[in-house]
């Protein structure tokens, strides 16, 4: 059983989670108190309602699919060559995972568009709004995702195991064999069951690149139910729907997933030479080649509107620094708050590790941080919106709605950052914290120069994702609350495309500065490579 003093070091962390779920909960029974749960059956005997499933589902599998196979070989070259530039690579990954969704699908759009540069060089025109562009961002989104859970997975690959393959001269198709995919297999499951569900509850992009019903996803019939309709019971049934999916799918992966353990005698893993051969760098070479043409182009045909000369006059509208401050507003708030739950989850979750009675909570608390993917941000925001309203909180709420929500929906981003480090300190230090009674805040003065770097990627994450976000802010932004994603929107959807354009540069030069100033100034002068 627990101590008095083991409850009383743990109980910020069990307010924290506990403060979590108590908003979930609240939330989801406000929508449900204005459903009508009879009237479902009706829902499922409509044709359509199968047609944006079956949709979503193939969508989300063949999303996940190729981002993990393509990312598969990038991560394994990252791992045994060392290249100019390979830092920088790392960094644009990071940035890439988050970037602001609708500033990535208008770089997407200059690239591959029907005047695109893509068409303009090699006079092919890609089919860019269906499923094929759909699926273009979604790779985009999440390869460079997939890439650094990977290297997550080879972390925890013992350095006498790499330098034994040397002695014994391994080639790189061997050294994948026999320990590479051991370890990767893994991280697999987690990585794909994250992917799946980020593709499956996909909104910006399948309200952008869609092109009609026919490409339409849950997510989308959700905000199409709430904000034109203002169906609540349609939307209920929709949100119960897509959790179920989500739920059934993630404990069949889970099922047959391996355990994720992380070996504690290493804090960094040191890399050895392999058996080199022209098949191990033709493969290299062709998957760095597809890592670049994927992430690089749309994000150097985001900035191409600098050399415009409306850039100039855009820079001094009043309504684009108006946006400016409310999505600072909005997104240093939400990104605090996520690092606060996230380093609430990670503290329970690292408490359990090594203690035999509750061994087995560990993966489920980080489950239950990943467990907001299945619900729609739209359902939570509008569940928590009708909350507020009844205890007397009306419009006045809509500020604090979309700040909370943007940081529960960061959440699962900020727990990869931070559950590997807190797992591998409370492994490799348990016993000498136990043995000087260190606990708590001095526990923390100990371990921050170890774990300050794992912070600064979790916050920077939510940083981003926070500013970055559309749905929420696209359902309950007013005249007083429009954010720079949402007024980029707004222009887009007036065809002001290169008004739009030019406003796009602004929000992504924001956010690597933002970026840039969380890894530095959080997480000290050199960020970790991995």
């Amino acid at each position: 059983m627990l101590s008095f003093r083991a409850i009383k070091t743990l109980l910020p962390a069990l307010l924290g989670v506990g403060f979590f779920l108590l908003m979930g909960a609240a939330s989801l029974s406000a929508l449900f108190r204005y459903s009508e749960p009879h009237s479902w059956f009706g829902f499922l005997q409509q044709p359509y309602l199968w047609r944006v499933v079956r949709f979503s589902l193939w969508q989300a599998l063949l999303s996940s699919g190729l981002s993990l196979l393509l990312a598969i070989p990038v991560a394994s070259c990252l791992i045994h060559r060392q290249f100019y530039g390979r830092a920088a690579l790392l960094q644009l990954f990071s940035v890439s995972m988050v970037v602001p969704t609708i500033v990535a699908i208008l770089g997407l759009v200059v690239v591959y568009g029907r005047a695109g540069w893509f068409n303009q060089l090699f006079g092919v025109q890609v089919p860019l709004y269906g499923l094929t562009g759909i699926l273009l961002a979604h790779v985009f989104f999440n390869m460079p995702l997939a890439v650094r859970l990977l290297l997550q997975g080879y972390d925890l690959i013992p350095s006498g195991q790499w330098r034994q393959a040397s002695q014994l001269g391994f080639s790189r198709l061997a050294a994948f064999r026999w320990i590479e995919w051991h370890y990767m297999k893994k991280v697999l499951p987690g990585a794909f069951v994250l992917i799946f569900m980020l593709c499956f509850s996909s909104f910006a992009v399948v309200l952008s690149l869609g092109g009609g019903p026919k490409f339409s996803t849950l997510e989308v019939a959700i905000y199409q139910a709430l904000r034109f309709d203002f169906d609540l019971n349609k939307a209920s049934f929709l949100a119960l729907l897509q959790v179920f999916i989500c739920t059934f799918f993630a404990a069949i992966v889970y099922r047959i997933a391996p355990v994720n353990r992380q070996d504690v005698s290493v804090l960094r893993v040191t890399s050895y030479l392999l058996k080199d051969s022209l098949w191990a760098r033709f493969v290299d070479f062709v998957a760095l080649g597809c890592a670049f043409v994927l992430v690089i182009p749309p994000f150097l045909a985001i900035f191409e509107p600098i050399f415009s000369p409306l850039f100039l006059d855009t820079l001094l509208s009043p309504a684009l620094w108006r946006a400016v401050l409310v999505s600072l507003q909005i997104a240093i708030p939400a990104a605090l708050i996520s690092l606060l739950l996230g380093v609430c989850f990670s503290v329970l979750a690292r408490f359990c590790v090594a203690r035999r009675y509750v061994a087995s909570l560990p993966n489920k608390i980080e489950h239950l941080g990943n467990m907001i993917l299945m619900v729609p941000g739209l359902v939570i925001a509008t569940g928590l919106f009708l909350t507020l309203r009844e205890v007397g909180w009306g419009l006045e709420s809509s500020y604090w709605v979309v700040v909370w929500v943007n940081a529960v929906m960061a959440l699962p981003f900020v727990l990869r950052a931070l559950m590997p480090i807190m797992y591998q300190q409370e492994r490799r230090f348990r016993n000498v914290y136990l043995s000087l009674g260190v606990q708590a805040w001095s526990r923390w003065q100990l371990e921050w120069p170890l774990i300050r770097k794992g912070v600064a990627q979790a916050f920077g994450y939510a940083l981003l994702l926070s500013l970055g976000d559309m749905g929420v802010i696209a359902l309950f932004g007013s005249q007083g609350l429009v954010s720079l994603p949402l007024y980029l929107f707004q222009l887009i959807g007036a065809y002001r495309l290169e008004e739009g354009s030019c406003v796009a540069v602004v929000l992504i030069t924001l956010c690597l500065l933002l970026f840039y100033c969380a890894t530095r100034f959080v997480g000290g002068r050199s960020l970790a490579e991995h």
